[in-house]
């Protein structure tokens, strides 16, 4: 029986652990650690094998802004990062605890997330935090209240170098993956848009409010829903976000990619 495969990248600023990372997931000292910055130059891919599944895993070299990239060796480094970014399923942005969350980390996420990838914001070194249920409990409010693909995106905290919640951090991608490809019935569907037009206060177009009236899913590989509205112009984004806010707590979706084709009421089921 053949191994179910994850494809994972590790991604984030220069000297914030993604080599010890890396080693540690390994076992073994597979790609270059130290105090000097920046000290990945290249692509480092290995696999392992956790829990019935193939993992196979990049260490890519730190992504540093564009405005602070001066080599062309760091240039070819940014692009070769944005074409791992483009061919793995899963994404770990890695932060350093000490540090804080900067503009780059939400450029990182939001490429990431654009590309239909799952992410995680994993804090690493929080073995170097004294109060460290006070820290988790500020970074998830901070990313609340300050990004709005809140939903999108899942939050760990690890220590690479001490190997604190490391298998824990790989029970939760697997978890994320294996929820990828599920296939929500016809009828849970029609009982959540049942539940919404009950209880929900819809956004207004032009005011009048507007509703979904059919969903259907269309695609598996990424969760892809086809959603039908009682109106005929384009979807504005406040319904969007709030229709995908909704089904995702509906269904306990968060922390993965989900795609919806927004359209006008013609019934699905015809033909």
């Amino acid at each position: 029986m053949s191994l179910s495969k994850i494809n994972l990248g590790i991604i984030g600023k220069p000297n914030s652990g993604k080599s010890t990372l890396f080693n540690t997931l390994l076992g073994e000292r597979a790609s270059p650690v130290g105090d000097e910055y920046g000290l990945t130059k290249s692509l480092f891919i290995s696999d392992f094998v956790h829990k019935n599944y193939n993992f196979a895993i990049v260490d890519t070299p730190g992504l540093r802004r564009k405005s602070r990239v001066v080599k062309k060796i760091e240039l070819e480094q940014n692009y070769e990062v944005i074409k791992v970014i483009k061919k793995v399923e899963t994404i770990v942005l890695l932060i350093d605890s000490l540090e804080n969350v900067t503009k780059q980390d939400f450029r990182l996420a939001d490429l990431a997330i654009n590309k239909n990838k799952i992410l995680f914001f994993l804090f690493n070194k929080i073995d170097l935090i004294e109060d460290k249920k006070k820290f988790q409990t500020q970074i998830k409010k901070l990313l609340k209240n300050n990004y709005n693909k809140y939903k999108l995106i899942n939050i760990e905290f690890i220590s690479a170098k001490e190997k604190y919640n490391v298998k824990k951090i790989l029970d939760i991608i697997i978890k994320k993956n294996e929820l990828l490809l599920k296939k929500i019935q016809k009828q849970k569907l029609n009982k959540f848009i049942s539940y919404l037009n009950k209880r929900a206060t819809f956004p207004k177009s032009n005011k009048i409010e507007i509703k979904p009236k059919y969903i259907v899913q269309i695609d598996y590989k990424i969760p892809k829903f086809k959603v039908f509205l009682n109106i005929q112009r384009k979807t504005p984004q406040i319904f969007q976000k709030f229709f995908d806010n909704a089904f995702r707590n509906y269904f306990k979706l968060n922390g993965i990619p989900i795609i919806y084709n927004f359209e006008n009421s013609k019934n699905p089921y015809v033909n």
